[in-house]
């Protein structure tokens, strides 16, 4: 605990608390700790001279817990130095910056200690040992630092929608209502007293093995994701070296067949059959000489070039006409992952469309712009002229572009003219969160 008040605290009270409790809310009290310097540093490494200190740390705690005669204000400076010393040793940060954090996170918890026994004060509740209001605070501040870290460090956890984050946070909430519950019964019987102890410590162990649970889901998620979306970016280069490939064929053939047709006018030439000559090259000049190479964005991006070069050729493949103007820079100040969400699911979602066409032209268009630190995208298709409810075949992936969108404060805006969907995305240079 940060700071000590003196209680009048009964004898079997006592013996319990020396024998069972402290050690283990100490314990307690060391893991939440931990995990508050990992909210605001980043984890490292530790070695013998750092557990050294956490042992130092967590003997005292237990000491503080016995009830040993120290003040509340030495309490309070030694958790200080304490908190000061793992910091300082384990981070490479400034040892101002350290003694502020110790400052900050031990007046943080005294302050919380305090509010909580005010309240169960006020509530009437006799918590002569203080360990009601010392396992709430503790189960408090276990929260304060997820919600802290994760904000700070901007982990996965900020992808969670507000449904799945309130469900999460039911699980203290609920905890304070027993354990509330428990010490009520506990002291209007003192035969309750070792089952309540117990029932606490384990309650305050289930929400930390809980919260590191989710923890751990909530980075493995992340790591998922991002190795999808590698993977996604993957297949776009091994599409993009394909395509590079038969474009190697066909220069090949074409240099091969460029010789053969020399050939053949030099001997036009040399026997005077300049007419034919004349005819032999208009019709190379009409009909062309090898097969069309269908490069329709050469921006120089990797990521663009080949998505839309791609969906240029699936779109040719299904005989639907394919029209693209793309004026960007080789390098976009965007993640090539977030690029590769919103580019690809537009192009697809516009194919599906067309897809569904069964009388009319089919068509899709898209445009793209660099200006003033905006990136501008506009992808448009045609629709089922008969069909009211074809816009409703670019549901699929408009969730994963909106996420896309807002890691930089972006927006997206669809609109239905006529027979012409139209989709545009607006992303803005330095808008991550």
């Amino acid at each position: 605990m940060i700071w000590q008040a003196e209680r009048q605290v009964s004898e079997p009270v006592n013996m319990l608390s020396t024998a069972i409790v402290s050690p283990f809310l100490a314990l307690f009290y060391i893991l939440v700790i931990r995990k508050c310097i990992h909210a605001f540093f980043l984890p490292t490494s530790l070695k013998l001279p750092n557990y050294l200190v956490w042992i130092a740390y967590f003997l005292f705690q237990v000491y503080v817990g016995m009830g040993e005669p120290l003040s509340p204000v030495i309490t309070l400076l030694l958790n200080m130095f304490f908190v000061f010393l793992v910091t300082s040793s384990a981070h490479s940060e400034s040892l101002r910056k350290c003694s502020i954090f110790s400052f900050l996170i031990c007046a943080i918890w005294m302050l919380v200690e305090i509010i909580v026994h005010m309240i169960l004060y006020m509530l009437k509740f006799d918590d002569s040992s203080g360990l009601s209001g010392n396992i709430i605070s503790k189960i408090l501040m276990l929260v304060f630092a997820i919600i802290t870290g994760n904000c700070l460090q901007q982990r996965s956890i900020t992808d969670i929608s507000f449904r799945y984050m309130a469900i999460l946070f039911i699980v203290p909430a609920g905890s304070i209502y027993i354990m509330h519950n428990i010490f009520v019964i506990s002291n209007q019987s003192s035969d309750e007293l070792l089952f309540s102890f117990i029932s606490g410590i384990l309650l305050l162990f289930i929400n930390y093995v809980i919260f590191e649970v989710f923890e751990s889901l909530a980075q493995n998620t992340d790591y998922q994701k991002k190795t999808l979306l590698y993977e996604q970016q993957l297949d776009l280069c091994n599409q993009q070296a394909k395509e590079r490939e038969v474009q190697d064929a066909e220069l090949r053939m074409l240099r091969h067949d460029i010789k053969q047709h020399l050939i053949c006018l030099l001997g036009m030439v040399n026997a005077n059959k300049n007419e034919e000559a004349v005819h032999y090259l208009t019709a190379l000049l009409e009909n062309g000489t090898s097969r069309k190479i269908h490069e329709i964005s050469r921006s120089g991006n990797i990521v663009v070039d080949s998505l839309v070069n791609y969906k240029c050729s699936v779109a040719q493949k299904e005989h639907i006409e394919f029209n693209a103007n793309i004026f960007i820079p080789p390098v976009l100040p965007f993640q090539n992952g977030n690029l590769t969400i919103i580019l690809g699911n537009l192009l697809e979602n516009a194919l599906n469309a067309c897809r569904h066409i069964q009388n009319g032209k089919r068509m899709i268009g898209i445009q793209m712009t660099y200006q003033k630190e905006i990136l501008s995208i506009v992808v448009w298709n045609t629709l089922e002229d008969s069909s009211k409810d074809s816009p409703s075949k670019h549901v699929m992936g408009m969730l994963s572009i909106e996420q896309a969108v807002a890691t930089y404060n972006g927006e997206v805006i669809t609109e239905t003219e006529g027979n012409i969907f139209k989709a545009a995305v607006i992303l803005y240079e330095g808008g991550e969160t």
